[in-house]
């Protein structure tokens, strides 16, 4: 024979070598069917052999005896012959319990056979009054051992069981009401049929086991976690462009977030977000109408510790509304594109990150309502202080609005669209105000597309900026977890400032927690009132979040 698999091959010869271990059992005791179970000393066997007689001594012919293992519960059975004998040729050693039935009745019962290796044992059975009335006690005695073990469970499941907390449920019930008003279960003459609904308060038992874990789980909710989002990133600067200085350079700057995160209540949440940076971006040193690191717009201080966020949040009528309050930071909630919205996983340029005519610049007391009717719209609205030097909320407002649209459009894979609206009244005895669009919309489950516009009010016109690109993940990648993507952004000011920027990124997942990621971004600005200047910038960014 001719193996074409070595697997194939392997189970043929298995099947050959047991063959030839069970062939001489087989013949042994052709009428012997034996359970599949394992038994131990398997090779050591005995045998059990008698006569099964009535009670006036004939033979019964054709009647089973059974063995059963007392140690495994191993079946075997053996059928008399016509002169009612019977015989077990090859038992493996151990004690048997044989029993014989008849109508379903256990006319006989012996318990403890003793079946010795390489022995034989003979056990006469006798078909009498004597042997059924044994085998009824027999009977008996092993039905009041398993009642005895129910009662013992159930005294075990009262004793390690309670009620759970009450629960409210509405429970339909039809009613039959005659014309006094009283209610019946049964029609009545004169009685009509309606509908009520009644409240009942019900418990179930839970083990103490299952009430324990309820209240770690209640626990875990409640607890506060800490989390720790780290990312430094060193990029070089070399100039294509224009005489500006310097003509090259290299900056490195390394942010912390400690985040905090406690729920509260049901459905309600506290988070803190605690920042640290310390280094140079290039955006100090170089003018860029855009910040070329978005790390650079947290820098408050250098090697100190600033409060960016602290808020609490709500939701509502089954989820539907959530609700935030405190300090926070009014842009991160507006225009949330999924394929680049990201500083620490995806672009490093703020061009390719934030809208830029959003225009909000700083964090502040304010509060953001979303509105998700779980089918695809979503409201958004919220106000933030726009500027910490006011005294007053008023003096200082900024608001948004979006309206957002999540579907699956011309049988592509799923899209967000949105359009936003803002308010600004820092500036003395004026409302500036801005509009602006953005979508993100994947064309596959490895390839999306992203695309910003925006625009914003000043005295003289209006500026205007966009931003599009392309972002690949699960395809076209090294590893499977990896991500890259390439985007392009232009900002065209009223004032002649004007900037076009490209970047691409490769992001490579390392561990779970850990992330390497390479940028290399180009420049070219046209100041105001100057000549253009131009730059490239390669990095690399080490991202850890845990």
């Amino acid at each position: 024979m001719t193996c074409w698999s070595a697997r194939i091959c392997t189970r043929w010869r298995r099947l050959a070598i047991a063959l030839v271990i069970v062939a001489p059992s087989a013949i042994a005791s052709a009428q012997q069917t034996q359970a599949p179970a394992p038994m131990n000393m398997a090779d050591h066997r005995g045998a059990l052999l008698g006569r099964v007689r009535n009670a006036q001594g004939a033979p019964v012919a054709d009647t089973p005896v059974t063995a059963v293992n007392e140690e495994n519960g191993a079946q075997f059975v053996s059928t008399t012959d016509a002169q009612g004998a019977y015989e077990f040729g090859a038992l493996p050693m151990g004690k048997y319990t044989v029993s014989t039935a008849s109508a379903g009745l256990v006319t006989f019962r012996r318990r403890g056979v003793d079946i010795a290796m390489d022995g034989k044992a003979t056990l006469d059975i006798a078909l009498d009054a004597k042997s059924a009335a044994e085998a009824a006690e027999g009977e008996r005695q092993e039905l009041l051992q398993k009642i005895a073990s129910l009662e013992q469970r159930i005294t075990d499941l009262e004793t390690t069981a309670v009620l759970s907390e009450p629960e409210t449920r509405v429970r339909r019930v039809e009613v039959y009401v005659d014309p006094t008003g009283q209610q019946h279960d049964e029609p009545v003459p004169g009685a009509k049929k309606e509908v009520t609904y009644l409240r009942e308060r019900t418990y179930r038992r839970q083990t103490i086991s299952e009430k324990i874990d309820a209240a770690l789980e209640d626990a875990a909710k409640h607890q506060v976690t800490v989390g720790v989002d780290a990312a430094m990133a060193t990029q070089f600067a070399a100039r294509t462009r224009g005489e500006t200085d310097p003509n090259n350079g290299a900056y490195a700057l390394a942010s912390a977030d400690l985040f905090f995160t406690a729920g509260i209540a049901q459905n309600t949440l506290f988070f803190a977000d605690i920042v640290g940076l310390s280094g140079a971006p290039p955006d100090s040193e170089i003018g860029t109408l855009t910040l070329i690191n978005g790390y650079t717009a947290r820098l408050v201080e250098q090697n100190s510790l600033n409060l960016r966020e602290a808020w609490l949040r709500t939701e509502v009528f089954k989820n539907r509304l959530a609700i935030t309050a405190g300090r926070l930071d009014l842009t991160n909630y507006f225009d949330a594109n999924a394929f680049a919205n990201d500083e620490s996983t995806q672009f490093i340029s703020d061009a390719l990150v934030n809208n830029q005519m959003l225009g909000l610049a700083v964090n502040g007391v304010g509060a953001a309502t979303e509105f998700d009717a779980k089918h695809g719209f979503r409201l958004k609205f919220g106000f933030q202080q726009s500027s910490p030097e006011p005294t007053s909320l008023g003096d200082s407002l900024f608001t948004l609005s979006e309206v957002g649209y999540t579907f699956t459009p011309f049988a592509l894979p799923e899209g967000t669209y949105r359009v936003w609206f803002r308010t600004d009244n820092s500036e003395p005895d004026v409302i500036r105000k801005g509009v602006g669009l953005s979508f993100d919309q994947k064309l596959s489950p490895a390839v999306g597309l992203f695309a910003r516009y925006g625009q914003q009010e000043t005295d003289l016109g209006h500026d205007r900026f966009y931003s599009a690109g392309v972002s690949f993940q699960h395809g076209f990648i090294l590893n499977p977890e990896d991500t890259w993507g390439v985007g392009y952004a232009n900002m065209n000011l009223k004032t002649g400032e004007k900037e076009n920027l490209i970047e691409g990124y490769y992001n490579l997942l390392l561990t779970e927690k850990l992330r390497l990621s390479f940028h290399l971004t180009g420049v070219i600005d046209t100041p105001e009132g100057g000549d253009k200047f131009g730059y490239i910038f390669p990095g690399i960014r080490f991202q850890a979040a845990f």
